[in-house]
């Protein structure tokens, strides 16, 4: 009798599961229209108000904590992009950075950027999340320059066909709409954590230095030091690019699990409806999951860069090519100062010279000996097919950034 209670709860919840997340999915989406119209139209500030009210109605509504996710991060970057110019400009004007500038627009930037993350995390949480945007047909001032102009509308265009021929102005193909779904959602946790890791990076450093090498009126400095003033930030970094390329992995096979092929940011090698024109097989898929692999051991220390096989990927061929190992793992769990011996980087054409310059900058993490990792041969094949014009680092490029 007790078994067959537990059978008929189970049979209930399962029921319920399979059957009660349908209605709830509906009044979500239906909860959030006015934001995801809005955000359709490009009007991002009213679509983040209605996104807001919704979510204050219902903190779990996934529709609705993506259309904030978005403009949240467009907010971000809008900010970002005028403390940037502020630095820079600011910079040259005065002889030197402004650490306490930099380091108050990237903590800014980081809290942000966590707001965003939050609000994608629940979205992921949504198997059914789905959400169609035109980002093309977007009237937006993307490079701040206080107008739309012409750089804005072609930002989101695509320009070139398959076979690399211009698409025609007016032609629907170039202002497509893009079905995003959960892959892209993980696909974006990735590229926030790795953003996010990058301004770990920069907040663990005192560049202050570089004034050096911008005061015209001092001798050229022979050596520089970049401080390390917060290593609790650079093992916060290695657990960011750690947790984005788990997301990448979860993208790729979110991606893989897809049965829909309709308008595809990243489509499977089964799909074929994808507006960007850029062909996907296995063999791509197969690549994108070595290289996270690749990666993730080489964050986590478990294999090192080989000097040897990174300097022969250049133009010059070594006949006695440097040795040793980049520890990148102990870069983020046992970082030090960043020392650049300038002169030794001048002069470094000599196998001797390349591993003094390397020990000045790495210290500890130029080793020796260390498992090599298989990512520069990976990149070494990569560049083979680029160097027999099979395809244009142009185009290896864009599935780099496409794939995350």
């Amino acid at each position: 009798m007790l078994e067959l209670r537990r059978l008929v709860i189970a049979a209930a919840v399962l029921s319920c599961l399979s059957g009660c997340a349908g209605p709830r999915a509906g009044e979500q989406r239906a909860a959030a229209a006015p934001a995801t119209g809005a955000l359709g139209k490009g009007d991002l500030g009213a679509a983040g108000r209605h996104a807001e009210a919704a979510l204050s109605r219902d903190r779990k509504n996934s529709q609705a904590a993506l259309v904030r996710a978005i403009t949240r991060y467009e907010r971000a970057m809008k900010q970002a992009s005028k403390d940037l110019r502020t630095v820079v400009i600011g910079g040259a004007m005065a002889g030197g950075l402004n650490q306490r500038y930099l380091t108050s627009a990237l903590a800014e930037l980081d809290a942000a950027l966590r707001t965003v993350e939050g609000d994608l995390a629940l979205a992921s949480q949504d198997p059914e999340i789905s959400l169609e945007l035109c980002l093309a047909c977007w009237e937006k001032d993307w490079n701040g320059n206080g107008r739309v102009d012409s750089r804005d509308r072609l930002l989101f265009q695509i320009e070139q066909d398959a076979s690399g021929r211009p698409i025609p102005d007016g032609d629907p193909r170039r202002k497509p709409t893009f079905r995003f779904d959960l892959g892209d959602v993980y696909w974006a946790r990735a590229f926030v954590a790795f953003q996010r890791a990058a301004i770990d990076v920069l907040s663990a450093y005192d560049f202050s230095e570089l004034d050096r090498l911008l005061d015209e009126r001092g001798t050229r400095p022979q050596r520089l030091r970049l401080r390390l003033v917060h290593p609790e930030r650079m093992r916060s970094a290695r657990e960011h690019v750690l947790r984005g390329l788990a997301h990448s992995e979860q993208s790729r096979r979110a991606y893989l699990r897809e049965r829909d092929d309709d308008r595809e940011w990243v489509p499977s090698p089964r799909q074929k409806s994808h507006p960007l024109p850029l062909p996907v097989d296995g063999a791509l898929y197969a690549t994108w999951e070595g290289v996270v692999g690749d990666l993730e051991r080489l964050v986590r220390g478990q294999e090192g860069l080989s000097v040897r096989e990174l300097a022969q990927l250049g133009d010059h061929r070594w006949e006695n090519p440097p040795g040793g190992f980049i520890d990148v793992g102990g870069s983020f769990s046992a970082p030090r100062d960043i020392v650049i011996d300038l002169d030794l980087l001048e002069r470094a054409e000599r196998k001797q010279d390349v591993e003094a310059a390397l020990g000045s900058l790495l210290g500890a993490n130029y080793r020796r000996q260390m498992k090599p990792s298989p990512l520069p041969s990976r990149l070494s094949r990569m560049k083979g097919e680029v160097d027999r014009g099979e395809e244009s680092l142009e185009r290896k490029l864009r599935y780099l950034f496409w794939i995350n």
